[in-house]
């Protein structure tokens, strides 16, 4: 389980596969060229 936190609260939580796939998480945290290995 991961989770990404946006000002102190959690913005989303669930395994690195589905939160890299999340297309808000990509925008707002990991950047359009983010890629799972």
């Amino acid at each position: 389980r991961a989770y990404i936190i946006n000002e102190g609260r959690i913005f989303r939580a669930g395994t690195p596969d589905q939160l890299g796939s999340d297309p808000e998480v990509r925008r707002v945290y990991l950047g359009e060229s983010f890629s799972l290995v």
